[in-house]
């Protein structure tokens, strides 16, 4: 019985700004829709969980996260990536890059919320994504937002998963973890003892052993039914 959910924020709550990275690539001679902007990320995204199941660490991977975004928009040239890259790290420090909520993630939060359920966010982030989902319209609707960089362990060390859980007053086998990135997410919440949710809205894992949503407006159902 499901008694508490967990979020991911970053890919489950919140989009990278796409507009604001689609302008930035515009002004160097490249054109680049959103849509197109949102496959490359979640290629960049699946690289990145191809990288944590060979041993290596999400923190290592940043700039070739967005090197892979960037190249594939069409963006080839090794000297203006890199410095469109370090332009992407400092915007993110001062103001973030991950701040439009996923359509559909704010009523899914506020439909547990409304319904009894408390939701958390355990996210690997950089010291601000609290504000940035406050900011994005959850204000409110979460009881705990555990950053990586604030507690100093991140995903797939289940020792996160367990500052949220006490933070959160809750048990891990009632609890739901819902991730993007399945050897980080999937694999740190089984380590603490939860069940997790892969959501896969790009079908990238149709091998992934975790059950899947398609989208983030499935949670509550899937939570109610287990719940009733």
């Amino acid at each position: 019985m499901t008694e508490c959910v967990l979020l991911d924020a970053g890919g489950v709550l919140l989009d990278l700004d796409y507009a604001y990275l689609r302008r930035l690539i515009d002004a160097r001679g490249v054109e680049v829709s959103e849509g197109d902007l949102s496959r490359f990320e979640a290629m960049a995204r699946k690289e990145v969980n191809d990288h944590v199941a060979t041993g290596g660490s999400t923190a290592e991977r940043w700039r070739d996260y967005f090197q892979s975004i960037i190249f594939a928009a069409g963006l080839r040239e090794v000297d203006v990536q890199e410095a469109m890259i370090d332009s992407l790290w400092e915007a993110h420090r001062r103001f973030g890059l991950w701040t439009v909520a996923i359509p559909g993630a704010i009523d899914a939060v506020r439909r547990l919320h409304e319904a009894g359920i408390p939701v958390g966010v355990v996210s690997n982030a950089e010291g601000r994504v609290e504000q940035d989902l406050n900011d994005a319209g959850f204000d409110g609707l979460l009881k705990t937002v555990v950053d990586s960089h604030v507690v100093g362990v991140a995903k797939p060390d289940p020792e996160i998963f367990r500052i949220a859980l006490q933070q959160m007053g809750a048990n891990a086998d009632s609890t739901v973890f819902v991730g993007d990135v399945p050897a980080v997410d999937v694999a740190g919440a089984r380590a603490a003892g939860l069940r997790a949710f892969l959501l896969d809205r790009h079908d990238l894992y149709p091998g992934s052993d975790a059950p899947r949503l398609g989208a983030i407006e499935q949670l509550p159902d899937r939570v109610l039914e287990d719940r009733s």
